[in-house]
């Protein structure tokens, strides 16, 4: 596993899914829950295909601990296609990630039609407390 939690030599989307399929699991918990800061891969699609996904999902508390932040931050999520790797940064209003919000995430990855790449910013954090 790679510096960031995620390795790096992934399986086809073939190879992933008997992976999932031998451990019964509709995604791959890499890290420990609950927690501020989760890796995760899971199947989704992205211009049309199936991909792999590989997510980490953050509470936007445990980002602001590292990155230069507003006053206010955003929610945001930051997806980056490298060499047929599909990357997800997620930061979320919320106080840690369990696997009730690891599911939620997912189901809102696979369900948004237009992913594109790039950082996607929504609800400032006041706006939710």
């Amino acid at each position: 596993m790679s510096e960031s939690g995620i390795e790096k030599d992934l399986l086809s989307i073939d190879e992933f899914r008997k992976v999932l399929s031998i451990q019964n699991t509709s995604y791959l918990l890499l890290t420990e829950i609950p927690a501020n800061k989760v890796f995760v891969q899971f199947e989704g699609r992205f211009e049309n295909k199936p991909v792999v996904w590989n997510a980490c999902i953050r509470t936007v508390e445990d980002y602001s601990r590292n990155h230069p932040v507003s006053e206010d931050p955003s929610q945001f999520i930051d997806i980056k296609k490298e060499h047929n790797i599909y990357n997800l940064e997620i930061a979320l209003n919320i106080y840690q990630i369990d696997q009730a919000v690891i599911e939620r995430t997912i189901i809102m990855i696979r369900k948004y039609k237009k992913l594109k790449p790039g950082r996607h910013e929504y609800c400032v954090r006041s706006k939710i407390k």
